[in-house]
């Protein structure tokens, strides 16, 4: 497993004057993660089933964010479909969705109030991950959200960043 630690952006600002400088860069990690798949994607399981593939996942993620933050990083970015693995298909990855509520209309933390909303278990534990290391994650995993159309289930795979530096520690969610 390698984590490579990186600066991302380094920008430096000089105001009209040239009095002072201020320093406007941050260090990123990127992490190449061999996911740990679930053997048969294409089978239906329960939500405990697919927990408990997620955690193997997510026991290497709290390692990994762990290693970055003692290396200075200030942000981590963990690989697409990381967490819950690939090939599923519309039925068999239900067991995996969580519903992240749209950071616009709520204000919640899932690490200070993990029991606020039910199947929340990966959103939680991603959230404490963060606050524990002090530092943001951007993290992949699939998000169910309520319909009004004839399909019942809506499917977007959503990127968490989640915020240790503010005291409202917020979720936004970048829909593709």
């Amino acid at each position: 497993m390698l984590l490579f630690v990186t600066v991302f952006v380094s920008v430096f600002v000089v105001s009209v004057t040239g009095d002072h400088t201020a320093d406007l860069s941050y260090i990123a990690a990127v992490y190449e993660h061999k996911i740990i798949l679930n053997p048969d994607p294409r089978v239906p399981v329960s939500r405990l089933k697919a927990l408990q593939h997620m955690q193997k996942n997510l026991d290497i993620y709290e390692e990994q964010a762990a290693r970055a933050a003692q290396q200075g990083a200030q942000i981590l970015v963990f690989p697409e479909d990381g967490i819950h693995g690939y090939n599923f298909t519309r039925s068999s990855i239900a067991g995996y969705l969580e519903t992240i509520p749209d950071p616009q209309q709520e204000s919640w933390n899932p690490c200070m109030e993990p029991g606020r909303y039910n199947n929340t278990e990966v959103l939680q534990r991603l959230s404490c991950m963060a606050r524990r290391n002090n530092i943001y994650l951007v993290a992949n995993m699939p998000d169910l959200q309520p319909s009004t159309k004839t399909v019942q289930l809506l499917l977007i795979f959503s990127i968490l960043l989640h915020q240790p530096f503010h005291s409202k520690h917020q979720i936004c969610s970048v829909l593709s």
